[in-house]
């Protein structure tokens, strides 16, 4: 039996970034700055960052957790709901290509509706007017 067993304990923080959304970021670098934008992250002087579906999210993420020390994922809304979607619990996770990710990606509430196709067909149409 121990003595005064030694408990560590270790916590990793994970920022949750919606795609398409704006985000602020401290100063980092000219270089990392340069690798981002190469990388495909969307600046704008007033507004910050974003992602978009031309963004590389695993490069992305890379830099950003070698300049800051953090975990970055950059998780997509729901079509029809906008709320943020756990792509770990998505039934399409393990055949979907995160750096491919859609803006058109249903969350578990929407898509198991028996009237989604009808609320995303409205939604869609709502967005394209």
């Amino acid at each position: 039996m121990l003595k005064n067993p030694i408990c560590a304990l270790s916590v990793t923080l994970v920022f949750r970034v919606a795609i398409n959304e704006w985000f602020k970021l401290p100063k980092l670098g000219k270089e990392y700055f340069m690798n981002l934008m190469k990388a495909g992250l969307v600046y704008d002087k007033y507004k910050g960052f974003k992602v978009d579906s031309n963004s590389d999210l695993m490069a992305i993420s890379s830099i950003l957790k070698k300049a800051l020390g953090e975990d970055f994922e950059f998780v997509p809304k729901c079509f029809i709901c906008n709320s943020l979607i756990e792509c770990y619990s998505c039934a399409y996770y393990l055949i979907c290509n995160v750096k491919n990710l859609t803006p058109n990606c249903l969350c578990d509430n929407c898509i198991n509706d028996e009237n989604v196709f009808t609320i995303y067909s409205k939604t869609l149409m709502k967005k394209m007017s």
